[in-house]
């Protein structure tokens, strides 16, 4: 195994992104405004946790692997305000439940925020895995499904700061943590672990998209 193996294993994951339930909802035309709350609200507890655990990983690395703790602790500093974003959203759509600070996230959600910081202690290098397959969903799909939002809601850009915001950011940072792995001298085994863990959280991802809404 090497970087090019995982590089595939990464866009091959991106590709399978829009089978969840969540977005074949969206793109059948059956996707109201609740829908998008529901995703907004389960969306903020993984946000939110996101930058501790960059940040965790950055200071769990050894020195002489600095570049990738140089890119951790920068991207955790970029994000740690995102999750503002999502409540923004929420207010500009009239959402009148729960303050979101003030609830536990679902089953799906808290299961995926644990792996991240379970992988951030156990194996902080690979914390990067699973950064490149949600940049790679961002760079993707995000103007994209911020687009098919806006058209099925009617909604302004100004109400979906966070899905147009992540389909801006996250341009170019997959392919920038690519080049920071290439240089952080990683063995065979070490790679079959990146992959591991970044399908394993593509998996975990995927399903908070399959739970966000209640099955009818």
């Amino acid at each position: 195994m090497n970087l090019q193996e995982f590089e595939s294993k990464v866009t091959a994951l991106v590709e399978q992104f829009p089978t969840n339930r969540l977005m074949t909802i969206l793109d059948q035309g059956a996707f109201t405004m609740s829908s998008y709350h529901a995703l907004l609200l389960t969306l903020f507890h993984q946000v939110q946790n996101g930058p501790g655990t960059f940040a965790l990983a950055g200071a769990m690395l050894p020195p002489h692997l600095w570049e990738a703790r140089h890119y951790l602790l920068h991207h955790a500093d970029e994000e740690k305000t995102h999750w503002q974003w999502i409540l923004n959203d929420l207010e500009a759509t009239g959402y009148a439940g729960s303050d979101p600070r003030e609830t536990a996230p679902r089953p799906a959600c808290a299961a995926y925020i644990a792996y991240n910081y379970y992988i951030a202690l156990r194996n902080p290098i690979a914390r990067l895995a699973i950064a490149s397959v949600l940049e790679g969903f961002g760079a993707r799909y995000g103007k994209l499904y911020a687009t098919k939002l806006a058209k099925a809601l009617s909604l302004r850009h100004d109400q979906l700061q966070f899905f147009f915001g992540h389909g801006d950011t996250d341009v170019g940072h997959t392919q920038e943590i690519f080049e920071v792995l290439g240089k952080s001298n990683l063995s065979e085994v070490d790679w079959c672990t990146m992959i591991d863990v970044a399908g394993t959280a593509s998996a975990l991802y995927r399903a908070m998209y399959d739970q966000a809404v209640p099955e009818a």
